[in-house]
Order: C-alpha cells, then sequence, then structure tokens
C-alpha cells in the first residue's frame, strides 16, 4: 500500500452539544416503555436512520447487479489452473534460503532501522481529510494526535517484541479513519489512509517508542513500520529471541483454523502467511509454542492439515490448498477487518514457500527478474507473458496493483488478484467503480464488456511489467549477456 499525502480543504466547524443548560421538562406520568416506543415511532418518521436499531428498519436489500463476463466464464477455483499450469519443483530456489533472515529481521536492529525524521511522514502528509462521518476533519485533531506521537522519544526503547494478536498497523496512532474525498470513487470507503498495514499473530517485532499515554506503540516488522496498540504486543528477552529463531518452524497453510492452548481454551485463529515456532508433534497435530504477555510462552495445537514443517518446495498440492483458501477472502485495504488486498494475498500465499515479498505493489513489482512492457502493444504484451512468463511465479504489475499470473488457459493470459473494482466512466465524463470486492480468476480485459467500462483503465492497458519473483534479476554487462547478480533477492 502506497503512503498518500492528504489534501487540504476548507474545514468546517461543526456543532456539538447544545452549550447552555437545556429548561425543565414537565414531570411524565407514562410508563418509561411507553416513552421510548412513542419516542422511537416519532423519530422513525422523521429520520428512519436516526436512532432506531436495525430490526425496527424496514430495508429491502439491494439485488445483485450485472454479473462480470469474466467470473462466469473461469471457474472460480484454483485447481484446474494449477493442475494444467502448476509445477513440482524438485528443488528450492535461493531466495527460499534466506526467508528467516529476512523474516526475523525486526529482532537483528539495535536501533530504528530509519530515521525519525522518515517515520514521522504521516505527520507532515495528513492536514486535511475526512473523518468516519464524512465531515473534514478539524485542525486541532491533527495537532492532537501529532502531538501524542511523541516523536522526540522516537527510538529510546529499542525493544524486541512478539504480538499477541492479530492488529492493523497505523499510520497515525488512532482507530478513526480519514478519507481523501468520500464523494469520489477511490477516495472514500474502504481506503483509509491511516491504513498502513497489518502484522499476524505471535510475530516478530522491534519498538521504537510508545505514545505519550503508552496506549499506542511505534513497531517495525520484517515488511512495514506504523502504529498498533501497545496491549497487543509483548518484550521478550534475547534469549527468547535466540529461541524462537533456533526452533522449526511451522508454516501455515489454511485460514480460520483454532489455536487452543492445553486446557482447551481459544487463543487466536491460524492465517496464511503465520510462521509458529513448533515444540513438538503427536498424530495428527503438531503443537506450536505461543507467547504471552509475561515474556513465557504457551503450547498451541494445531492440525497438521492447516500447515507444515520448514519451508516447502513449491507444488502444486500446496497451490491448491492456500490458492482455495485465499479465493474466499474479500477485498481489506491495506488487512483492514483482517482481510487481504492484492499485494498481502501474494506475499502470504509465498510466505509457507520461504520465499519472502515486500509488502506494497510497487516494491513487489520490482522483486526478482523484471521485464518491462514499455513501447510495446497490448497484443505484444499477452504473447510476452505467454512465452516468457512463469505460472505462479510471476508477478503483473501496474500502478497501484499486483495480479498473480496463473498460466494461458483456453488461450487466454489468466490471474489471480484481489481487487475492489472495474473502473468505469458516464457519458458525462464522470468516473466511477463496479465494485467486486473480492479475490477473483480473471483475464487482463476483466469488466470490458460493462456499459460503462473505462477502456483507458483496462487492467492490460495499465500493465507496466511483469517480474519473476523466482529467479535472481538480471542485467547486461559484457557486449549485453545476461548476468546473474549474485546477491540473494
Amino acid at each position: 500500500m502506497k503512503h498518500t499525502i492528504g489534501i487540504i480543504g476548507v474545514l468546517i466547524i461543526l456543532g456539538g452539544c447544545a452549550p447552555h443548560t437545556p429548561p425543565a421538562l414537565p414531570i411524565q406520568t407514562k410508563p418509561l416503555a411507553l416513552i421510548n416506543q412513542d419516542t422511537n415511532q416519532s423519530a422513525l418518521k422523521l429520520d428512519p436512520f436516526c436512532c432506531a436499531l436495525p430490526q425496527e428498519l424496514d430495508i429491502k436489500f439491494p439485488e445483485y447487479g450485472p454479473k462480470i463476463n469474466d467470473l462466469e466464464r473461469f471457474e472460480q477455483a484454483m485447481a484446474p489452473y494449477v493442475e494444467q499450469n502448476g509445477v513440482d519443483r524438485d528443488h528450492l530456489y535461493e531466495v527460499q534460503t534466506t526467508f528467516n533472515t529476512r523474516y526475523y529481521s525486526p529482532w537483528n536492529y539495535s536501533s530504528p532501522p530509519e530515521k525519525a525524521q522518515e517515520a514521522a511522514w504521516p505527520i507532515r502528509a495528513f492536514r486535511g481529510g475526512y473523518g468516519s462521518n464524512l465531515r473534514p476533519v478539524l485542525p486541532a485533531w491533527f495537532e492532537e494526535i501529532g502531538d501524542q506521537c511523541n516523536f522526540e522519544s522516537y527510538g529510546t526503547m529499542n525493544q524486541k517484541a512478539i504480538t499477541l494478536k492479530w492488529m492493523d498497523i497505523r499510520a497515525l496512532p488512532t482507530d478513526k479513519p480519514l478519507y481523501k474525498d468520500p464523494s469520489l470513487p477511490g477516495e472514500g470507503y474502504p481506503f483509509d489512509l491511516l491504513q498502513n498495514s497489518s502484522v499476524n499473530y505471535n510475530e516478530p517485532i522491534f519498538i521504537s517508542h510508545t505514545t505519550k499515554d503508552g496506549a499506542w506503540s511505534y513497531i517495525f516488522t520484517n515488511n512495514a513500520s506504523g502504529w498498533v496498540k501497545s496491549d497487543g504486543i509483548s518484550i521478550i528477552s534475547d534469549q527468547t529471541a535466540t529461541d524462537v529463531q533456533k526452533s522449526d518452524k511451522v508454516f501455515i497453510i489454511e485460514d480460520n483454523i483454532p489455536l487452543q492452548d492445553s486446557e482447551n481454551r481459544f487463543v487466536a485463529y491460524s492465517r496464511i502467511g503465520m510462521v509458529l515456532p513448533l515444540d513438538h508433534e503427536n498424530g495428527e497435530n503438531y503443537y506450536v509454542k505461543a507467547y504471552d504477555i509475561n515474556n513465557s510462552f504457551r503450547i498451541l495445537t494445531l492440525p497438521k492439515h492447516a500447515a507444515h514443517v520448514g519451508v516447502s518446495k513449491i507444488n502444486k498440492t500446496d497451490l491448491i490448498t492456500i490458492g482455495t483458501q485465499l479465493l474466499k477472502n474479500t477485498y481489506g485495504w491495506g488487512g483492514m477487518y483482517g482481510e487481504r488486498d492484492c499485494s498481502s494475498m501474494i506475499r502470504d500465499m509465498y510466505t509457507p514457500f520461504g520465499i519472502w515479498l515486500p509488502r506494497n505493489s510497487s516494491a513487489q513489482g520490482r522483486k526478482g527478474e523484471v521485464i518491462s512492457f514499455a513501447g510495446i502493444s497490448n497484443d505484444e504484451k499477452l504473447s510476452l507473458i505467454k512465452s516468457k512468463g512463469v505460472p505462479f511465479e510471476t508477478i503483473i504489475y501496474l500502478k497501484g496493483h499486483v495480479l498473480l499470473y496463473i498460466g494461458a488457459y483456453q488461450d487466454n493470459v489468466l490471474v489471480m488478484h484481489n481487487i475492489w473494482g472495474v473502473r468505469t466512466i458516464d457519458k458525462s465524463g464522470n468516473k466511477g467503480r463496479f465494485i467486486i470486492g473480492k479475490a477473483i480468476i480473471s483475464t487482463l480485459e476483466l469488466g470490458s464488456e460493462l456499459d460503462e467500462f473505462d477502456p483507458e483503465k483496462m487492467l492490460l492497458n495499465r500493465a507496466e511489467s511483469m517480474n519473476i519473483f523466482t529467479q535472481l534479476p538480471l542485467t547486461l554487462t559484457r557486449g549485453n549477456k545476461p548476468v546473474s547478480k549474485k546477491k540473494a533477492l
């Protein structure tokens, strides 16, 4: 997810509660239940959404709108594409041998990996915008939260820690959203500018400092940084960090499997992309270690079908299992509501294979061997993807979006991606979105049959490059002969 600059606009001061003492009311003689009933019915006649309970509203929900041809024509399941285009690799790629170093990098920091000025970018960037009530946010709010950020204490804690639950990572220490312009497509819900990323349960992190009230902590993960709630993290000792890194690792390949402790109490749900230290295995279960607020650990039970021990070679069985799970996801900007967006879906999909990928789309599009689409036609793009792309190991990049190439099928280039919507434009030039809001399998001409489809914004038109993330980047040297770089991805 890219950092987005907030807008500066005219801000309106809104009225709140009455500043004066209301006049005394006559004593009611009706029973309380009748008073509430009458009040509710009167309010409903004026504005049914002002104060009613959901069950009091007589709402007809909208029917499904037009269908997208791609989603009807191509099976929205992983198996047929993996069976035709997938490959069981008989070796690990070099990128797979460096996963532990990348994943546990926050525990190797002795100080924050970026300067305070860089970390404090949201304080400078966000000076306007709209809040959850779709009204302009007042300047005083930005001043107050900027002061609460406490960046004068940046880098004073410098502690290794671990997360105690799945959490949003926020650009500013608040749960409140900030939208650019809710009246415009792509600028209101769900695009909360303060949603930076998310972090898994039991993931290694590094703490820089806390807000002045201590409620939020500024952290670094192996792929993102920002604010999380302090009650969701636990500081750990150097010895604990060492022990975790030395343990065998369990890689999760199924979402939403309940992890329970020795007394059968629920602790967390599994999530593809999670990595947990193995304690032992027995029968049909793995037993993994999870650390708590007291820097001690407890043993959690995980069924073996939901995970495997150690990095796995790329194989058809796991691709189908993991891909099937991820195709159930609805769209979650920056990981909101525990869902995934385009880049987090691909990142999580390849974590069980020990392939570390960056969190945002632009960085993912630079990983591995990059092949540019500059100066070529759409037909040439498709031909190049078919001839040079490696199914299930190639990302197609366009500004703000990434797609996983899953091979040619019925002579079509097919991709798997998690997308918010198809760009539209009406006869008056008004831009909009046909919302899809989920993980899908489609062509790069997705939605082209829609009446108000915007051809300039077609995925294929916007595609800038593809990159094979399992291969080392190539450079042209010694008479334009491709030579592989020696450094790991």
